[in-house]
């Protein structure tokens, strides 16, 4: 006999196309994903690798890439993982709109809420509804798909996108047409078209529009809602108190645009809404105005001052004074023991509370010669909360009110680089195109002050413009 080879042990080529568990343990990995059949059996993570996609060079990366230095050169990046899970459709009518749905409640709502709060009529009021009603399904998918179509870097998919919302869109137009009466009799589906209404109010903001459509669809909700009001049963209900909330912060917007827009559009002082806010009701944490609920009631009651017939200074200074007091002696609740919130999350509520009442102070008094000289130091004040108020923080998505007004007053080269610099991240944040029209009209009130020159207001760029935006 020969003599006797000494035993090799054989080993399983490892797998470069397989999951890193296997080609850790340098097995044979049969490569199915999202589990192969070795982890499954052994129940181990299957772990993979993190795909990698290319992209062309005319596709504007994410803020963190730098850009490529030759036109036509392919660059490969990583994948952006806040929006992996949503870069694509399923292809199906039904399963898309599961897609979106899903979008809307674990990206969308988030993204443009100060907190996250149970209460958040987008979920609990709007979410049901839309299980209810077509209308709220198609707006809450024209919303979403709105804004998901601004985070794809894939041209044709947010071209699709943006079909998918403009159909959905005018949907949303017919749902609320065919429940108003040409004949004066009460609107169906209140409640709905209310919701649907404001939602739609939003995707003008997220679209940037310039226009005065979207105040001629909050005077809309204003009528339907003091309807309502009237209405022995609807007092206390909560539905109708995180309607008239949405409506609240959009119209303390609203009242931003009051002296440079028509007045057909804003409608006049006698449809002014009584709030449901009460003293000494429980603090609730808005999605959208955080603890400054009343304080944007407050601020909606300022264009009411600025319409007053100057034929009655006496009452025009009465109006003045007494809102200056009521914004002035304006308390609330401290956030720090709510349910939910976490200290940093509360801090920053207080930072954009008090940063919404110096820049109410500065909406006020640009409207009275003798209190103009309070706005600099108002403003300056506003802008210390505003940077207590830490880039990435959810109290970000609502700082563009604040923001807008304190800006507008800057003067040094240093402030406005910041200010600028401070709106590109909220906006790579939320995708709201009104943040960029917010930067052209402060750049161009800061064009002058750059060049040494005097500053320009912000108001006269608007209605040079013929501009007309939401900053919500």
């Amino acid at each position: 006999m020969g003599e006797a080879r000494p035993r090799q042990r054989k080993f399983a080529p490892r797998s470069r196309q397989g999951c890193l568990t296997c080609r850790t343990r340098r097995k044979r990995c049969d490569g199915k994903r999202p589990e192969c059949q070795n982890c499954t059996r052994l129940n181990m993570k299957c772990a993979w690798q993190t795909q990698r996609q290319v992209v062309a060079e005319s596709v504007t990366p994410p803020p963190t890439q730098a850009s490529p230095s030759h036109s036509g050169t392919l660059v490969c990046s990583p994948k952006a993982s806040s929006i992996d899970p949503w870069e694509s459709l399923p292809g199906d009518a039904t399963a898309d709109i599961k897609h979106i749905l899903s979008y809307y409640i674990e990206a969308f709502v988030p993204s443009v809420s100060v907190a996250n709060t149970p209460s958040s009529f987008y979920t609990s009021l709007y979410i049901p509804m839309a299980f209810e009603s077509e209308g709220m399904l198609d707006a809450i998918t024209a919303l979403s798909s709105a804004q998901l179509a601004k985070r794809t870097n894939d041209p044709d998919r947010a071209q699709s996108l943006r079909g998918l919302s403009a159909k959905h869109q005018r949907k949303c137009h017919s749902f609320i047409k065919d429940r108003i009466s040409s004949s004066g009799e009460p609107v169906r589906d209140c409640y709905q078209v209310v919701g649907i209404t404001l939602l739609l109010v939003g995707l003008e903001a997220l679209n940037g529009t310039k226009n005065t459509k979207w105040l001629s669809q909050l005077n809309s909700v204003r009528k339907i809602l003091n309807a309502l009001y009237h209405e022995q049963n609807s007092i206390n209900c909560w539905e109708v108190d995180s309607l008239r909330r949405h409506f609240t912060y959009h119209d303390a917007m609203a009242s931003l645009m009051a002296r440079v827009s028509s007045p057909e559009s804003e409608g006049s002082s006698e449809q002014h809404i009584a709030p449901l806010y009460v003293p000494g009701m429980p603090l609730t944490i808005d999605p959208l105005m955080g603890i400054s609920y009343h304080l944007c009631a407050l601020i909606s009651r300022i264009r009411y001052v600025e319409a007053l017939n100057p034929a009655f200074p006496h009452i025009s200074e009465a109006a003045f004074n007494a809102i200056e007091h009521d914004i002035q002696q304006w308390t609330y609740e401290s956030p720090m023991f709510s349910p939910g919130i976490d200290l940093p999350v509360a801090l920053d509520l207080i930072a954009l509370a008090e940063s919404y009442r110096l820049a109410a102070l500065i909406q006020l008094y640009r409207n009275s010669e003798t209190h103009k000289a309070l706005v600099p130091s108002c403003a300056s004040r506003a802008m210390e909360f505003i940077a207590r108020i830490p880039p990435g923080s959810s109290a970000e998505s609502s700082l563009l009110y604040p923001i807008f007004l304190a800006g507008a007053e800057l003067d040094s080269e240093s402030s406005i680089t910041s200010c600028f610099q401070r709106l590109t991240e909220i906006q790579m944040r939320n995708r709201y195109e009104n943040v960029g029209n917010v930067q052209k009209v402060l750049q161009e009130v800061w064009r002058p002050v750059l060049n040494g020159e005097k500053r320009r207001d912000w108001e006269d760029v608007l209605k040079d413009w013929n501009w007309s935006f939401s900053l919500g």
